[in-house]
């Protein structure tokens, strides 16, 4: 009887593994709430049936992830896709640690949004909130990531899109903003026998020294270098908050802190004596000092672009018809078209984005774009 129990018990396990592999070829679906496909792969799904689409689904991307155009801060885009012209493009973004990517198409779920390594590895994709597909990506080091925008085929639209940074964390010092850092990381401390880990943030004495994000209070020092010192433990990650020279605290060990709550005061205290009243921000993860910077410094919202005329039919006018890297005319340039049709995919200020009749995507000032 124990022989024929286990028997069954393998025999009632192998059916239900075949019934899942069975499952999911039919419905994968049924699994997206384990699986959490990208949306990228949901909406391939959808060509099953379709080898002829899917290949053009395909084609199109690959142009986009060989796209060179370069986002150096943000930019904000008007973007066009029709049903016999889909929009596909790549944006190559530098992105130091500490800084979140942001990037958001307003329209709803007819366009895919993604950010990849240069190895085209997914490193997020966007989710719809309020009809807007929006991406966010945190990296956790210094990295080069492809922002690949593609609108579902058979979608006709012109609709805004943006890319930008903006700060992990809110700024230390109330009221403050980028202009009150005055020293940076890796400026020459001690006659050149080391280097500044960290910012010094300027304000008047007794001016408010705040937390900024959800925290606990890890250590409270008076004493060396940082004089009077603040440690916040952020609950998200655990790198450590430094703040030192302070002339007061009014926090404890061990208490919890949000973003915004008085941790103590600007001073001059420890070897700052002899400086401005400041302090010193330093931000630490397993031990190491980071640049603090990327962390801060505040960023603004590019504003939506306004729309240049569109023109199904154009072509560079030979002139100094300079294909770029970014749409600035000291931007790097790609190719110089000369008299070449062009396919307007979209524009930003004076400049229409363009995809050449080889596939090379870049930017052209209006002046040297002929319109037909």
């Amino acid at each position: 009887m124990q022989f024929l129990k286990k028997y069954w018990i393998s025999i009632s396990v192998l059916i239900l593994f075949v019934g899942i592999i069975i499952t999911y070829l039919i419905y994968p679906a049924f699994f997206n709430f384990i699986l959490k496909p990208s949306q990228r792969t949901v909406y391939e799904r959808s060509f099953t049936e379709k080898p002829v689409e899917l290949k053009r689904w395909n084609n199109l991307y690959s142009l986009a992830i060989t796209d060179q155009t370069l986002v150096s801060n943000s930019i904000a885009e008007n973007v066009i896709t029709s049903n016999t012209k889909p929009f596909t493009a790549g944006y190559i973004i530098d992105l130091k640690f500490g800084e979140v990517l942001i990037a958001q198409v307003d329209a709803n779920n007819s366009w895919i949004l993604e950010a990849r390594d240069l190895n085209n590895k997914l490193l997020a994709d966007s989710r719809l909130e309020n009809n807007k597909q929006i991406l966010r990506f945190i990296p956790e080091k210094d990295i080069k990531a492809s922002i690949i925008l593609q609108a579902k085929l058979d979608t006709q639209s012109t609709t805004n899109f943006k890319i930008y940074t903006a700060p992990r964390y809110d700024f230390p010092v109330a009221g403050k903003g980028n202009t009150a850092i005055q020293s940076f990381w890796g400026a020459s401390r001690g006659g050149g026998s080391r280097s500044h880990e960290g910012n010094d943030i300027f304000a008047p004495k007794r001016h408010p020294v705040v937390a900024i994000t959800y925290g606990t209070v890890s250590n409270i020092r008076n004493r060396g270098l940082g004089g009077k010192q603040v440690w916040v433990k952020d609950y998200d990650n655990g790198y450590l908050h430094y703040y030192a020279h302070l002339d007061e605290w009014i926090v404890s060990e061990g208490d919890m802190v949000w973003s915004g709550d008085t941790l103590g005061y600007i001073g001059n205290t420890g070897n700052a004596k002899n400086t401005p009243p400041h302090v010193h921000f330093g931000i630490y993860k397993n031990g190491n000092a980071v640049d603090p910077k990327p962390f801060i410094w505040q960023t603004q919202v590019p504003k939506n672009s306004s729309l240049l005329p569109y023109h199904k039919e154009a072509k560079a006018n030979g002139f100094a018809a300079n294909l770029r890297k970014e749409p600035s005319s000291n931007s790097d340039i790609i190719q110089d078209l000369k008299t070449e049709p062009v396919t307007i995919i979209g524009n930003t200020g004076n400049w229409y984005h363009v995809r050449s009749s080889n596939g090379t995507s870049g930017f052209m000032h209006n002046s040297v774009v002929e319109k037909q």
